[in-house]
């Protein structure tokens, strides 16, 4: 028996026991990259459920079944793909991510890092599920607690005290007063910390300056904000419909190392940032 509490094109869903109940209606009306992912044309409560019964089915997400190791790299510049490639260049060396019935984890293997990673969006709150963390645990990884804690403050202590040094944290946009703990945590142990915002559609100009100041990459997602704000202060961006900013060098370093590795064919030229065009963009930027 287990709850968990997550969002998706914004809007509120809770898996119990793996059946899907969307709360809310969507309020981003069209994603290009959930069109290109998974087909959808128009966003509404049953895409919505849709999208996510196709994770409990193909990856056992929510569930005794969850897929914990994935080289599968379904998004071209998705924060798990990146930390997947820095990784495996020996870039990073652990990783402190949030998995569903686990909580906050750190994970120092590429592929279990992509399979927490791949599919996963805004995840809020999660209550234990054993199999899951027992088989992260198998793997490697590191949990904060047996109830599925959410905290990556904490995560990054345990990072720190089991002696890793190059360490990539996500935070969620909607927390992005934890990016300056982080930052600060990080200074105190002389560790080298590359600072990832995720699931920043919704935010505040206020928490887009907060992250614009701590982190080193920052997925724009269908947040006007993000775009406004991190976009000015990038060095590099990466992808035009759901841009990614890299706002130092260290941030830059990850983004061109996921360029190397990746397999299709780039376009890199300069140009002034953001560069999004409004036909490419989700709607509507909130």
């Amino acid at each position: 028996m287990s709850e968990h509490i997550l969002e998706m094109a914004k809007a509120r869903i809770k898996v119990k026991d793996g059946k899907v109940e969307v709360l809310t209606d969507p309020e981003i009306i069209c994603c290009p990259l959930r069109r290109d992912l998974y087909g959808i044309e128009k966003e509404s409560r049953e895409s919505v459920q849709q999208v996510l019964h196709s994770h409990i089915k193909e990856l056992g997400m929510y569930s005794h079944d969850r897929v914990l190791e994935l080289q599968e790299k379904p998004v071209s510049f998705g924060a798990s793909e990146v930390l997947m490639d820095a990784m495996s260049e020996g870039l990073v060396d652990s990783a402190v991510v949030v998995c569903e019935g686990a909580g906050t984890v750190v994970a120092k293997r590429p592929d279990v890092l992509q399979a927490i990673g791949a599919h996963m969006t805004g995840l809020l709150r999660t209550e234990p599920i054993v199999e899951i963390q027992e088989g992260l645990e198998e793997r490697g990884c590191l949990l904060l607690d047996r109830q599925a804690t959410i905290d990556q403050v904490q995560g990054l202590k345990t990072a720190v005290s089991a002696g890793f040094r190059r360490i990539a944290v996500t935070v969620a946009g909607t927390n992005s007063q934890e990016s300056a703990a982080l930052r600060k945590l990080a200074e105190k142990h002389s560790i080298r910390l590359f600072l990832l915002a995720v699931h920043t559609t919704g935010i505040s100009e206020a928490q887009a300056e907060i992250l614009a100041e701590a982190c080193d990459l920052i997925w724009s997602c269908a947040s006007k904000a993000v775009r406004q704000i991190a976009g000015r202060r990038a060095c590099l961006q990466m992808g035009v419909s759901i841009p990614v900013f890299a706002i130092t060098a260290e941030g830059k370093r990850l983004l061109l190392n996921r360029a190397l590795h990746f397999s299709g064919p780039l376009a890199i030229y300069r140009a002034g940032l953001p560069l999004a065009p409004e036909e490419k963009q989700p709607k509507p930027l909130i």
